[in-house]
């Protein structure tokens, strides 16, 4: 239990078991629910600045091309999608990019879905989806051209153990590339530590740092040509449409009662608190940083 008196928001609030009990139970239970409301790419979208209209669909794809070019991600590489979700990332890799992907995840029920998404997609034999955690694989070492990590890093109990691993299993020269929620710095008020809390609860999220830390863990795990970089602007916009999307959801008395009985109340209490990842953006605590690193040839 964390120390409100003391507590900066950026320590796990449970043991590496419970916080992989309440990912798992999470996504197996909402994964339905993710597809309908949020659609393919379960993930922020990019938009430029001065764009703001273009569809939500299309910019969540952008955002895996712009993490692709920002990582330089090399052509038919050999990727380790690390917290795939349904695969939809592994997907537009193996298609527009030619890469071999395998995808890894606590969820169950995502495994089956992104198993599906793929042979429907026609890349079946260059994907290959797992039950597995990213912390502690159990591939050989220098396995990887590349680690992928899309918004699943915030995810992990252990971030540094989450890079080591990465380290690990990337063939020397290999690439790794992390889009992840992050917090504004580590001096944040006792009022935006409650806020953060009360998301990581409901999204099941062990908990974020801020995006210099990344850059001095990996730095410190002998990672070389450390590159970060801020994205927040240009996926802002996210969670006012996410908002948007839930609203007439969580309005609905008729809809709440038959979300709670099918799903449970953490669904419900997830879905209410979509406005509150708005209002964390709005008030510059929660951030969206990017990095990408290579390991010593």
């Amino acid at each position: 239990m964390n120390n409100p008196a003391t507590d900066n928001g950026l320590t796990p609030s449970g043991s590496v078991e419970e916080l992989h009990d309440a990912v798992r139970e999470h996504y197996d239970k909402l994964i339905d629910l993710y597809e309908q409301l949020w659609g393919e790419h379960i993930h922020h979208g990019y938009w430029d600045l001065d764009a703001p209209d273009v569809p939500r669909h299309q910019a969540q794809e952008r955002t895996t091309r712009e993490l692709t070019a920002f990582s330089r991600l090399p052509e038919g590489a050999r990727v380790l999608d690390a917290g795939c979700g349904i695969g939809a990332s592994a997907l537009l890799l193996a298609t527009e990019h030619g890469c071999r992907i395998d995808g890894i995840t606590l969820s169950e029920e995502q495994v089956g879905r992104a198993q599906e998404k793929a042979a429907a997609a026609g890349v079946g034999e260059s994907t290959r989806f797992r039950l597995m955690d990213a912390m502690a694989t159990d591939y050989d070492d220098e396995t990887f051209d590349a680690v992928w990590a899309m918004e699943s890093c915030e995810l992990m109990p252990d971030k540094k153990a989450f890079l080591a691993e990465c380290q690990r299993v990337l063939k020397p020269g290999g690439t790794l590339a992390v889009a992840t929620w992050c917090c504004r710095d580590d001096r944040l008020t006792p009022g935006e530590v409650r806020l953060l809390r009360k998301l990581y609860r409901d999204f099941a999220i062990a908990f974020v740092l801020p995006l210099d830390h990344y850059a001095k863990l990996c730095a410190e795990l002998g990672f070389t040509d450390v590159e970060t970089t801020d994205w927040t602007e240009h996926v802002r916009a996210t969670w006012k449409l996410s908002a948007d999307i839930v609203k007439p959801v969580v309005r609905d008395p008729r809809v709440v009662r038959d979300l709670i009985k099918a799903k449970g109340f953490n669904t419900f209490r997830f879905l209410n608190s979509v406005p509150l990842m708005k209002q964390a953006y709005d008030k510059n605590v929660m951030r969206y940083g990017v990095f990408r690193a290579n390991k010593a040839g």
